[in-house]
């Protein structure tokens, strides 16, 4: 088993599991807050709609799954193997959940001076955590000889 750097283990079992569990309190309990800062212009206020409710109890229990799943999996082991593989589909809904704003428009990318609250847990965010899991899957903070250890055989 390969010790997994310090740095991976604050971020991946402590920063991103708390953020998600806000995402999921966020989506579930405070909903018109939720669709207020996601898009101001957009958002049906007080009055949400009963499919818009669904949908968002439905993504904070995915939230919530996320939470539990990357600080209960991650926990439980050390295999190098586990968590490349977990982190990679990470790394890949980091993507697809960037590519989910993309109709608040492009600025939401780049001008952090105008992001509120969910735009730097929507961007800023995703991109520290994509970032990280970038520099995890190629090796960095690992030693050499941790990440080209023969495998053993049976």
């Amino acid at each position: 088993m390969t010790a997994i750097p310090t740095t991976y283990r604050l971020v991946f079992l402590y920063i991103e599991p708390v953020s998600t569990l806000v995402g999921a309190i966020y989506a579930h309990y405070l909903q018109s807050k939720y669709l207020t800062l996601t898009h101001l212009a957009s958002a049906p206020g007080n009055s949400i709609p009963i499919s818009t409710s669904i949908v968002l109890t439905q993504l904070a229990n995915l939230y919530l799954l996320l939470c539990i799943n990357e600080a209960m999996v991650l926990r439980a082991t050390s295999d190098l193997k586990v968590w490349t593989t977990f982190l990679f589909g990470l790394l890949v809904a980091d993507f697809g959940h960037l590519y989910s704003v993309r109709l608040v428009g492009n600025w939401v990318y780049w001008q952090f001076w105008n992001w509120n609250a969910i735009d730097w847990g929507n961007v800023g965010f995703v991109y520290f955590v994509a970032v990280t899991r970038v520099f995890f899957l190629l090796g960095a903070g690992f030693g050499k000889s941790e990440l080209r250890r023969p495998k053993k055989t049976r």
